[in-house]
């Protein structure tokens, strides 16, 4: 998925992210063997720290590749994008930097969301695609107007809770460098299609841990493009059912129990851009739960004496 990774690396590029400098972060860019491969001739035309790595994989996960990425980390504080179809919004690094300073065991997160109307592997039965995604970027202007994504898209199944409860996982999230050490960053047992519940299994065992706290980020995100990914593609409903099945029961042969999604209540931090308004209120809504909504009425004034 060369062109989906270009606009994710973009997105990651000093030219588009906000408030920090190139010698802030450094992005690692760790390529597993394709047929349709990036290389490294796009990541010299982006401004900012970039490395790029190529490696033989034979299995069908990212797992070994992230491991790999986070052993030639150089910062504190280790930041996982499983997907290369991950487009981030502007100021997603700036405000990791800043909210990495609450706790010295604090795991910063970013909601996920997908560009469309709905879940992508729902509306590729209505025949969206990449040039239906070409379309909706070129409606905002991006990469000109980087917080507009917000307004082309919805939260992906795994954040469908919101911000204000607990979710399954998140598809940018840092965590210390010394967590990262003491929980030996990605189980290598996950070998299925995509890493399986590979990130769900390590954010689950980060934010259960006694010793960290959960950083949401509202205001920011990262963004998953149609690129025919393995769940969310255009494969048949069966088909896919299949492939998810799989990915439960590894989860369960290693841990012994299907994925719960970790109960942990998150801290919210950062700016909230007018586009992602309408989130947090759906998060509000979530949180309070439609009984609670029912009960509930705006303060529309107050008498003085």
């Amino acid at each position: 998925m060369p062109e989906q990774a270009k606009k994710t690396l973009l997105s990651l590029s000093n030219s588009y992210q906000r408030g920090v400098f190139p010698e802030d972060y450094e992005v690692i860019v760790v390529e597993n063997s394709s047929s349709d491969e990036l290389g490294a001739d796009y990541i010299n035309t982006l401004e900012g720290n970039f490395r790029y790595f190529y490696r033989e994989e034979s299995l069908p996960t990212p797992v070994f590749a992230i491991n790999f990425g986070a052993e030639k980390a150089k910062g504190s504080t280790i930041g996982i994008i499983i997907d290369g179809a991950r487009m981030a919004s502007p100021g997603l690094v700036y405000h990791i930097l800043k909210a990495r300073n609450i706790s010295k065991n604090a795991v910063v997160a970013a909601p996920g969301y997908h560009i469309g109307d709905q879940l992508q592997q729902w509306a590729v039965a209505s025949g969206y695609d990449e040039s239906t995604e070409e379309e909706l970027l070129a409606s905002i202007e991006w990469p000109k107007y980087g917080y507009k994504l917000f307004d082309i898209s919805v939260l992906s199944g795994s954040c469908s809770a919101g911000s204000l409860r607990p979710v399954c996982e998140s598809n940018c999230f840092c965590i210390p460098r010394h967590i990262w050490k003491q929980e030996k960053g990605m189980d290598p047992r996950f070998t299925e299609t995509g890493g399986g519940q590979a990130n769900l299994d390590l954010y689950k065992r980060i934010c259960e841990r006694p010793d960290t706290e959960l950083i949401v980020l509202p205001g920011e995100g990262t963004f998953h493009q149609y690129h025919g990914g393995v769940t969310t593609g255009g494969t048949s409903e069966e088909d896919r059912e299949i492939v998810m099945q799989a990915h439960f029961d590894q989860y369960k042969s290693i841990r012994g129990e299907y994925y719960k999604a970790p109960q942990v209540k998150p801290t919210l931090f950062g700016d909230i851009p007018k586009e992602a308004l309408r989130f947090l209120k759906y998060s509000a809504s979530s949180a309070l739960g439609k009984d609670e909504i029912a009960k509930t009425r705006p303060v529309v004034g107050l008498k003085r004496r």
